[in-house]
């Protein structure tokens, strides 16, 4: 029975952990560019409805703003998109916001848009996300680990691992 309370605690530990990993990170109000290809445009937004989340959303922990934007680029185009993340806020609406626009794949039809931001700040996202990785295979190795010794238990366990040790070495 212990083992399964161990694998709930772990369990509860991928969460807690996805909400304030997803909590840091959104406190980044950038487009996440970190290599110098592709190169942030500058751009201008004004916002338009805002819709608040929270206290526990896919932003994380605590309250956060979802604005539609309308964002013009120095080519004339105007993009209508949704910012998470308290990128703007209501507080926004009526001013003409500076912001940066990068864009990947083919035709670049896969556009991100922020305010402007040191990439030092994107780089440590990026870090962050590998650490948010290993931290999330490093618990769901022990979920699985804990619920096959709470099914099978630990005597039984070893003896079908020693099984299969010394039919390997045969």
């Amino acid at each position: 029975m212990s083992q399964f309370a161990v694998a709930l605690a772990l369990i509860v530990g991928i969460v807690l952990s996805t909400l304030v990993f997803d909590t840091l990170a959104s406190f980044y109000p950038g487009t996440g560019a970190v290599k110098s290809t592709p190169v942030e445009q500058p751009a201008e937004a004004t916002v338009g409805d805002c819709q608040r989340v929270g206290p526990v959303s896919g932003d994380g922990l605590g309250y956060w703003w979802h604005c539609g934007v309308t964002v013009r680029t120095p080519d004339g185009r105007e993009v209508e998109t949704v910012v998470e993340h308290s990128v703007v806020t209501p507080d926004d609406r009526g001013k003409t916001i500076e912001f940066r626009e990068v864009c990947y794949g083919k035709d670049n039809s896969d556009c991100r848009y922020g305010r402007p931001a040191l990439r030092v700040w994107a780089l440590a996202l990026s870090m962050l996300g590998i650490v948010r990785i290993g931290l999330l295979l490093l618990l769901v190795v022990g979920v699985g680990f804990s619920l096959v010794r709470g099914v099978v238990g630990v005597p039984a366990y070893y003896a079908w691992h020693n099984r299969r040790s010394k039919r390997g070495n045969a």
